[in-house]
């Protein structure tokens, strides 16, 4: 196994956070724009140009969603004739739809996404969901990464379409970063009182501001079920202090007369 070599293409947190973790199995080798990364990401990795990631065996792209057409409508022809490309991105059927358009015929591509992080795996990914979109590539390949995330980094995988889901991100993921960012703008962490269920709710808050705001902006940019749960979860909202209101006026009129006097 440690005869793979596997690329990292940007080294952001979730790059780093994953680069980390493979590394542990295969050598690492890894690449990002901004040089700075350099010293913190040679503790595991080796630290090379983007021509020479390119040309590795499997290259896994955790790059901003936004950069990527770009990115492989400039690179995709570089990549080595009988490579792997996987990403991790938040969003599949446009990723997916990438792939197939700037990758040559010869190059493979494995869509997945990492259903946790930095923050919810802290304590370590065992037991955490890794959604596989089967995408161009051989059924032995595709059975020897299954294995490997299932039986070496025991997490449990989910093979899904990537309509279903991006669907299932909707809620998961844009309605609870949206959810968490308005928290975040009430400024409830301030509260010298804080009872159990909002300190939970203040977790869903901290995780989504420890994301870039980049990468909220994305789910809707890129997930063409995100506004659609947008609209259907603020019109509940409404709904829900509609229905407060009203069942507030039913029952304050028959006391209006007990304790107060209408003149």
């Amino acid at each position: 196994m440690k005869s793979m070599e596997i690329a990292i293409i940007g080294t952001g947190r979730f790059g780093y956070f994953w680069g980390k973790e493979l590394s542990k199995y295969f050598p690492i080798f890894a690449y990002d724009t901004k040089i700075e990364r350099r010293s913190q990401v040679e503790q595991f990795a080796r630290w090379c140009p983007l021509e020479e990631c390119l040309k590795k065996e499997v290259v896994v792209l955790t790059i901003p969603i936004r950069e990527m057409p770009a990115f492989l409508a400039q690179y995709g022809d570089r990549f080595l004739p009988g490579s792997l490309v996987m990403d991790c991105a938040s969003v599949k059927m446009v990723v997916t739809q990438w792939f197939e358009q700037y990758l040559p015929e010869d190059v493979d591509y494995l869509p997945t996404h990492p259903l946790f992080g930095p923050d919810s795996a802290a304590d370590g990914i065992e037991g955490h969901t890794l959604t596989i979109i089967p995408g161009r590539l051989s059924s032995e390949r595709l059975q020897f990464f299954k294995n490997f995330f299932s039986n070496t980094l025991k997490l449990k995988l989910l093979t899904i379409s990537p309509e279903e889901h991006d669907r299932l991100m909707a809620f998961n993921l844009s309605l609870m970063h949206h959810l968490g960012r308005a928290l975040s703008e009430l400024g409830i962490e301030q509260l010298p009182l804080q009872m159990a269920s909002l300190k939970r709710a203040l977790q869903i808050s901290q995780v989504a501001m420890n994301d870039t705001r980049e990468l909220f902006e994305d789910f809707y940019l890129f997930n063409p079920y995100a506004d659609l749960v947008r609209g259907q979860f603020l019109e509940a909202f409404q709904a829900v202090g509609v229905e407060a209101n009203q069942n507030l006026l039913e029952k304050a009129a028959p006391l209006s007369g007990e304790f107060i006097k209408v003149p």
